[in-house]
């Protein structure tokens, strides 16, 4: 019985160890700690793994999806365009890859990066509820509020931006909104 406790217990352990956060704004990247030339932005309510903390820098892990057609971009699933991290595009990344992609399947990997650093959270579940709250308090305000799931995750991005400028919604919670509609969206699909 120790035995079984004791092997259920250590990845419970392992899990807590890692220091999972989320941010609700869009973080800028850098490939080095010391770098001021932002390479990439990492889009809100995104899981990344806290490596290392050194003065105004923090080193994050982020694990997505990377299309070989857009090899600049982590995706948050391995088939829709729900963007994680997104990167100039005469940046060389050293993405490791986690599982190669199969039948059209995008690669799984993971990449080590820089990022300013801030207040983070521990999870993403305040972040994504206030988003549904801007979301309904101000898209629906020259028409009948949309559902969630009335586009996919790949048109949630344009059907906001073509609509956004009407509403009182601030340029720092845009990108929180439409990861919100994308994760939301009626085709959906985790990883």
């Amino acid at each position: 019985m120790k035995k079984i406790l004791i092997s259920l217990l250590i990845p419970t352990i392992f899990l807590w160890a890692k220091n999972i956060a989320y941010s609700d704004e869009v973080v800028s990247l850098y490939l080095h700690k010391d770098d001021t030339r932002v390479i990439g932005k990492l889009l809100p309510t995104n899981a990344f793994e806290i490596l290392k903390d050194q003065n105004e820098k923090v080193k994050i892990k982020i694990n997505g999806y990377l299309n070989p057609k857009s090899p600049s971009v982590i995706y948050f699933n391995n088939s829709q365009r729900i963007i994680v991290a997104a990167f100039s595009k005469n940046v060389k990344l050293n993405f490791s890859q986690i599982k190669k992609g199969k039948n059209g399947k995008w690669d799984k990997v993971s990449l080590e990066i820089w990022a300013d650093k801030r207040e983070f959270s521990k999870d993403n579940k305040k972040m994504l509820s206030h988003a549904k709250e801007l979301f309904s308090n101000n898209c629906g305000i020259c028409h009948a509020l949309h559902s969630e799931k009335e586009f996919t995750a790949n048109a949630w991005p344009s059907v906001f931006k073509s609509m956004v400028n009407r509403t009182g919604i601030d340029k720092k919670d845009q990108w929180l909104i439409i990861e919100y509609l994308q994760k939301n969206a009626k085709d959906f699909k985790t990883k």
